[in-house]
């Protein structure tokens, strides 16, 4: 009988403890971006999402009519800031995750967030409230790539931006989101009309001359539209990037958007049409280490790794891997987590992928002999080969120096075995890298560089914030044959800033060179229908963004 009160008790407890907010889970509901990123604050106005656990019921419920309440299955959720509190008006509730409008009358600054039901009151939530912080929404539901853009054909034909149904030069776009600001009632179906948040709209790092709406949309508390007309002379291919700025400072998330001369479908090989993807990749980082250090250092790795796997074609595909940005042009990914550990981007590995089995073994041939390279699975990280440090007791163990290699793989179950040589390109000289200390995040980054291989320049940009475990990665493809190029302030603008104590930050930038025609070549496998091989030389220094 003792047992039998013990574990009703027991039941009893568990069934009534208070909902949980996870540390640093309350986000914009479009963008996702952290929220102690510049641009991850919570707008007057706009969706935000809480992620936790028995924040509402098992099955979720949804507000489905007008005037909304500041109650929803018996969840409320209320902002304090001082002696001010405000009740937030709940649109959906679920266990695991509610999403709700700030209401436009939230206290501007830094707030606590409650959560409350019937099993008790949440954790506080510290949450930053601002006049304004525009998402964009993704078709992917991460606040990454392809965005919830409309091409504007006809009035009743307004389908979603896609490779598939590009946009064109001068087309009129309707953009979705939210976080443009306060409006007078956020309970009520929304007045049409402009608000009085400034709109600044980028297509490929081109201004957007013509917006012609920024508001809420009549259908929709809290959601927003811009509208806005292609630039003439914005960049064309399958993921051009779209940012959004308000208020002349803050940034949103960067998303994607098709555009083609004509409309007509672009090209958006590998991922767009290829459903087996293989490809096996080396690369040599030496990393200028200045910052943090009692002197300079330089570090050397020599890295590689192979990835195989089968993903479902999708109507927006993506993956940050390998949709880049069109030569000439920036993006820009705000995650939560530490992407220079190893975290990786939404989407890197495709959801629903499935692992090929590649074989248990490559074997890489080169002009310091072989290496045996074992065991490659989908989402391998990097595999260390060798490495240098200078001034360090240590051997020199680096393994891939500029010329021929030969890779060869046994083949496996899912994919074939496979033989193919490939150049390691010579490194460029990075002229201005000595220069490239501390970077004001307000204005341009310039980036300077000669020699290599003649193959296309990235520059690629970390900043990891390790106290709140955000990153903010930017990546920029430089016009063919150019020796230079401008990061523009808007691609920085989320990267946090660099902690007093260098050892709760990672802030560094990369120029990446290769591979050229001569530096590439197919990987041509049984099971696969796109494969690749290249060889890449990356130069790194550690910086302090401002």
């Amino acid at each position: 009988m003792t047992r039998i009160l013990f574990g009703c008790l027991f039941a009893v407890c568990a069934a009534a403890q208070p909902p949980i907010i996870y540390n640093r889970a309350v986000v914009n509901a479009a963008s996702f971006m952290p929220p102690r990123l510049p641009g991850g604050a919570i707008a007057q106005g706009s969706i935000f999402s809480i992620f936790g656990a028995r924040l509402g019921p098992t099955t979720g419920v949804q507000a489905t009519s007008f005037p909304l309440g500041t109650t929803l299955g018996n969840i409320s959720i209320t902002v304090t800031q001082g002696k001010t509190t405000v009740n937030v008006i709940p649109l959906f509730v679920s266990a695991g995750q509610i999403n709700a409008i700030m209401p436009s009358n939230a206290p501007v600054g830094v707030a606590s967030l409650v959560v409350k039901s019937s099993s008790g009151q949440s954790n506080p939530m510290p949450v930053v409230v601002a006049a304004n912080a525009f998402g964009i929404f993704t078709a992917t539901g991460t606040g990454l790539g392809p965005g919830i853009l409309q091409n504007f054909v006809t009035q009743s034909n307004q389908p979603i931006n896609s490779p598939n149904i590009p946009a064109q030069p001068g087309q009129v776009i309707t953009l979705w989101g939210t976080g443009l600001g306060p409006v007078a009632a956020d309970n009520v179906a929304p007045a049409p009309g402009n608000l009085a948040t400034k709109v600044e709209v980028s297509v490929g790092g081109v201004p957007v001359t013509s917006v012609l709406y920024s508001g809420r949309t009549p259908c929709c508390s809290g959601v927003d539209q811009v509208v806005f007309q292609v630039p003439a002379n914005a960049p064309q291919g399958c993921w051009v990037p779209v940012s959004v700025r308000t208020g002349g400072a803050v940034v949103s998330n960067f998303v994607t958007m098709a555009i083609t001369p004509d409309g007509s479908a672009c090209d958006s090989t590998p991922i767009g049409t290829a459903s087996k993807i293989g490809a096996f990749l080396g690369v040599r980082v030496t990393t200028h280490e200045d910052i943090g250090t009692k002197s300079a250092i330089d570090v050397t790795g020599d890295y590689a790794t192979a990835f195989a796997y089968q993903t479902p074609l999708s109507n927006f595909p993506f993956n940050p891997i390998f949709s880049w940005a069109p030569p000439g042009t920036c993006t820009a990914y705000a995650v939560k987590g530490d992407l220079l550990r190893g975290d990786t981007l939404p989407g890197a590995v495709p959801a629903g992928a499935k692992a090929l089995n590649f074989g248990p073994a490559f074997t890489l041939s080169g002009p310091n002999g072989m290496k045996m390279l074992q065991n490659f699975l989908l989402a391998t990280p990097l595999r260390y080969l060798g490495g240098s440090v200078t001034g360090n007791f240590f051997n020199n163990t680096l393994f891939l120096q500029p010329g021929s290699y030969s890779v060869t793989g046994v083949g496996g179950s899912d994919v074939g075995g496979f033989s193919t040589s490939v150049n390691m390109p010579q490194p460029l000289t990075w002229t201005n890298r000595d220069q490239t200390n501390s970077i004001d995040r307000t204005q341009p980054l310039n980036v300077s560089w000669s020699g290599g291989s003649g193959g296309q320049v990235a520059i690629v940009g970390f900043g990891v914030d390790l106290p709140t475990d955000s990153t903010t990665v930017f990546g920029c493809l430089a016009p063919p044959g150019a020796t230079s190029f401008s990061v523009p302030p808007a691609v920085l603008a989320n990267v946090p800033p660099t902690r007093p104590n260098p050892l709760q930050s990672k802030s560094v930038i990369y120029v990446a060179s290769g591979p050229d025609s001569t530096a590439a070549s197919t990987l041509s496998a049984s099971g696969l229908d796109y494969g690749f091989i290249a060889f890449q030389q990356v130069l790194g220094k550690t910086v302090i963004f401002q």
